[in-house]
């Protein structure tokens, strides 16, 4: 659920394929989303993303098991990232219509908020008050870090930067915030304390780092770095920037990995093509959405790559999931 934004530059390098297959489906035995005919079921951990070849974006229970279909969409506005409370009980949805401009809209409110200039990511609050997301002022060049109140629709601006600033992810505890941002030479991984005047590098690497995530309990962060062999896999390491490790090392380009809410997966967009060129966020043919376990065992892919699936991320499912979304 991620637009490509021609201003800043993405170290992920992934190659142009072509072709396509159908799009989601029911098991085999017949027990896809639909078969009950009611209100979705509360609680499952369900992994959105947006499939290019069905023009649709899926809410699926991996594997394969549940799909819903997003009906938000229109001609003239159409869904660039999605993120859910943590209770399951509300969706917010940045929409970007024919014109450029961005709304967000809450599942819960009539009203959509404007959001000035261009957003690479949203993410709600823990207790469903705020929404961070990070945004590009065309008219000043200011990449910002920006809270939005979900009952007001006031947006005030945390922190800026002069490089370009990636999707946020809020912990768990809903005390920081934490995002990949340029720091003038290398991309690194910078953590904003609420209430503090701006946010602090959490460590020096010495090369690029992407699209950070924590661990449900918050004591972990995953993210996206360069490996042997020139290819971006997932890293670990401690919510303070220590025992940083590589966990995956397979032949698929990595971006955007996203912590499953009980913690037993990491799903992550990906592509076995041979990176050549590159942009944030991720917006090219040949991507696929994986999963792994957190150790770095049992990867797999849970859409053919062919099939250009954008990763949106994960949601409970609750009562949004039956406002804007048909069982498929």
């Amino acid at each position: 659920m991620y637009r490509l934004l021609p201003l800043v530059t993405l170290v992920l390098v992934l190659a142009v394929a072509c072709g396509g297959s159908g799009g989601a489906e029911q098991n085999g035995n017949g027990k896809g989303s639909g078969s009950n005919g009611g209100a979705a079921p509360d609680g499952l951990s369900l992994v959105v993303y947006k499939d290019t070849v069905a023009n649709a974006a899926f809410a699926e229970l991996p594997p394969a098991q549940r799909f819903w279909q997003f009906t938000g969409e229109t001609d003239k506005d159409f869904l660039l990232a999605l993120s859910c409370t943590k209770d399951g009980k509300r969706a917010a949805y940045l929409m970007q219509s024919t014109d450029g401009g961005l709304r967000l809209k809450l599942s819960d409110r009539s009203e959509a908020i404007t959001i000035p200039g261009q957003s690479s990511g949203i993410t709600w609050a823990p207790d469903g008050s705020k929404i961070a997301l990070t945004t590009f002022d065309t008219k000043t060049s200011v990449n910002q870090l920006e809270l939005v109140d979900a009952s007001t629709g006031q947006i005030s601006t945390v922190s800026t930067s002069k490089g370009a600033i990636g999707p946020p992810r809020w912990s768990p505890d809903g005390s920081r915030i934490v995002f990949d941002a340029s720091d003038g030479t290398l991309n690194q991984i910078f953590v904003y304390k609420i209430g503090d005047p701006a946010a602090s590098k959490l460590k020096e690497r010495p090369d690029n780092a992407f699209a950070p995530d924590w661990s449900p309990d918050g004591s972990a962060l995953v993210f996206v770095a360069l490996g042997p062999g020139q290819i971006h896999q997932l890293f670990k390491m401690n919510a303070d920037g220590s025992n940083e490790t590589q966990i995956t090392s397979s032949n698929v380009t990595k971006a955007f990995p996203r912590w499953a809410p009980d913690g037993s997966l990491i799903a992550f967009a990906g592509t076995v093509a041979v990176p050549v060129a590159s942009e944030r966020p991720a917006l090219v043919h040949n991507l696929g959405v994986f999963t792994v376990k957190p150790d770095g065992s049992d990867e797999r892919n849970l859409t053919d790559i062919q099939r250009d699936a954008r990763l949106g991320g994960w949601c409970i499912s609750g009562p949004w999931l039956n406002e804007n979304w048909n069982p498929k």
